[in-house]
């Protein structure tokens, strides 16, 4: 017996979750993450412009990060928060003053984005370029700062995270075959245990379908079962590198980063979608598509990890493509922002994932933060964060959230409050204030995920209504009509005769004359194909019109139009 003809089968095997749906409620529970690092500017203060500003030259960075499941059913969303950049103890001295964050957003699964968080600093460190850029040593009276500061420097660190997106994608692809050859493994001994047949070309190495399977293919094999969800998940991904002299930002896909400075704002990165111009000449140039905003009208961004089903991964050499991994459909070659370091107007850096940046701009996002280390008085990162995630909720953000915020000395914020509670008679600040006059407004009662819940219920009652509405008005049969408790009172619409009216209603076939110097747009095909396509053969039966004729009647697009406002030569009716 087939797999996919035994239904009992299909019932027993989970061997993946589904990809993310919604719940009935939001998830609101917050995991938040916080830390401090020293921070160094350079060579010395006053190389840097900070003369006089020891506080600000030899302070720290202060981060967090917070993340939550929202209305998605699993949290798909991964992290790395400043991690150790080395090794072996030589190479952290030489690495204290570099710091990295990254935030991975999952879709189809959190194979992929997990996968690259545990494996980014592993496989950076890895790197030719980053070996040679730690080598950098002092030649010629030259220090080492100075020469990671020159362009050398600087192009092995943005050579080395390129090649760490490429060789994390390679080592991504060998482990989601294993994992779809475990998932095999497990389906072949449920279907033993059903007493069914395990004789099938998905089970046999070598096989057409077995290796549609392990190349990602997206024609699932007809004896697999539909209900069974192999691995196939993939992750967009935001790194950002700060050394002692540069932001570094490597991105692939529609995560995001901005930079802080006084009085602007600077985007670190730039969105990946298939309707860019550059990404759509890059999905048509490798045999793909654009529909709807979407790579073959499915996938949402156009450069990720992961997602192989989009990309030439086939280990049978007859049938791949030879083209280089930037060449993909979809591809994990990752854009990369350099800013340099001003340590005397350098704020603050955000790193998040769209369910974020959906809801909030690059300027809202950094007025947000601004407001509340300045005007709020808020002296906890992950405080900053979690309002970050609160805000983009209320404006009813629909995906998993994660919010990265690093402050640097600029900023000027306070010193946090070390007490989990404030002290008595002493007024609440910052996040902690608005959440106290939230709690006023709305009600003890009344939480972030309950009033989420409560738009989105009235979103489906409007629906809901107009749906009714919709549906009453079709069958034309009732003057009222009862929807949700409510008698709506339906009311027909009449067209007034105006003169415009009654020319149409004359003219032959329910045209229409066109008036002097607009266009009337036109079909590609001839008339006569036109009709037939319309179904007007009685309409041309009454008129005298055989299609034979009409074929004939083709219009002459060469030919000018005249001026004197005669009659077109075919009528709006008989387009399709």
């Amino acid at each position: 017996m087939p797999v996919a003809d035994n239904p009992s089968c299909e019932r027993s095997i989970t061997l993946q979750r589904k990809g993310s749906s919604f719940l009935e409620e939001p998830v609101t529970n917050k995991m938040t993450e916080r830390g401090e690092a020293d921070i160094s500017i350079g060579d010395n203060a006053a190389s840097n412009g900070l003369d006089g500003h020891d506080d600000i030259a030899n302070s720290k960075v202060r981060y967090a990060v917070s993340e939550m499941q929202g209305w998605r059913s699993h949290m798909e969303d991964k992290h790395m928060l400043n991690p150790t950049l080395s090794s072996s103890r030589q190479q952290a001295q030489l690495l204290k003053d570099h710091h990295l964050f990254a935030v991975f957003d999952g879709h189809g699964g959190d194979f992929a984005s997990h996968f690259c968080g545990e494996h980014l600093v592993e496989t950076l460190i890895q790197q030719k370029d980053w070996l040679s850029y730690l080598r950098l040593s002092d030649k010629a009276g030259v220090s080492r700062n100075t020469r990671r500061k020159s362009v050398t420097g600087l192009h092995l660190l943005k050579s080395a995270l390129t090649s760490t997106f490429l060789q994390l994608d390679e080592k991504l692809v060998v482990a989601q075959r294993e994992r779809r050859l475990n998932q095999l493994s497990q389906l072949e001994s449920i279907v033993l245990s059903l007493g069914g047949d395990n004789q099938h070309d998905v089970f046999q190495k070598g096989t057409k379908d077995h290796n549609k399977i392990m190349n990602f293919d997206k024609i699932i094999p007809l004896s697999m079962p539909a209900t069974v969800q192999l691995e196939r998940s993939g992750s967009t991904g935001v790194v950002v590198l700060v050394t002692p002299h540069h932001f570094i930002c490597a991105n692939a896909g529609d995560s995001r980063a901005i930079l802080s400075k006084r009085n602007e704002v600077l985007p670190l990165s730039f969105d990946h979608k298939p309707c860019n111009d550059i990404e759509v000449t890059r999905v048509e140039k490798d045999g793909g598509f654009v529909r709807v905003g979407r790579v073959d009208g499915d996938l949402a961004v156009s450069r990720s990890f992961g997602d192989f089903g989009y990309k030439n991964v086939s280990t049978d050499k007859s049938t791949s493509r030879s083209c280089e991994p930037q060449d993909h459909k979809v591809t994990v070659y990752p854009d990369i922002i350099v800013h340099s370091r001003d340590p005397g107007m350098d704020e603050f850096i955000v790193l998040a994932c769209d369910g974020i940046w959906d809801r909030l701009t690059n300027k809202d996002c950094s007025d947000l933060v601004h407001t509340l280390i300045h005007h709020e008085g808020e002296t906890d990162v992950g405080l900053i964060c979690e309002e970050m995630i609160d805000t983009s909720l209320e404006l009813d953000s629909r995906d998993n959230m994660t919010c990265m915020l690093a402050v640097f000395p600029a900023a000027n914020m306070g010193k946090e409050d070390k007490m989990s509670i404030a002290p008595v008679g002493k007024p609440l600040q910052g996040v902690m204030k608005r959440r106290q006059s939230r709690e006023r407004t709305w009600g003890n009662e009344s939480t972030p995920a309950k009033r989420a819940q409560l738009r989105l219920e009235e979103h489906r009652k409007k629906y809901c209504e107009m749906r009714a509405l919709q549906k009453a008005a079709a069958q034309n049969t009732q003057s009222k009509v009862e929807v949700r408790g409510r008698t709506v009172k339906l009311e027909k619409r009449r067209r007034s005769k105006t003169p415009e009216s009654r020319r149409r209603s004359k003219t032959p076939l329910g045209g229409h004359k066109t008036p002097v110097g607009r266009r009337t747009p036109q079909s590609s095909a001839p008339v006569g194909l036109r009709i037939v396509q319309g179904n007007l053969k009685p309409v041309l039966a009454a008129s005298g019109v055989t299609v034979a004729e009409m074929k004939h009647k083709a219009p002459n697009r060469s030919r000018s139009r005249s001026t004197t406002g005669a009659k077109t030569r075919h009528n709006k009716s008989l387009r399709v």
